[in-house]
């Protein structure tokens, strides 16, 4: 089976501008993602894998395109903490 990302932790969230603020209030910490990183954010429960999440996004013929910038925006989200593959 392959891996699916899951956020470590449900954080709160308000959208300022264009921006996504995450808070984290057992650390007091603060996550900025742009709109597409916080939409991929919000599918990692741990129950989509990475296919499923590039089929969210795709249309006609972008498939490879997507899932290349998905797969760094998922990276991203890991070094930051914010996601772990279960």
């Amino acid at each position: 089976m392959d891996k699916r990302p899951s956020k470590t932790k449900e954080l709160e969230w308000n959208k300022t501008g264009e921006i996504y603020l995450l808070l984290d209030k057992g650390t007091n910490k603060t996550y900025s993602l742009d709109p597409i990183a916080f939409l991929v954010w919000v599918q990692c429960d741990g129950k989509t894998n990475l296919e499923q999440i590039v089929d969210v996004f795709s249309v006609d013929g972008n498939r490879d395109i997507i899932k290349a910038a998905i797969a760094g925006i998922l990276e991203k989200l890991e070094s930051s903490g914010l996601i772990k593959w279960v």
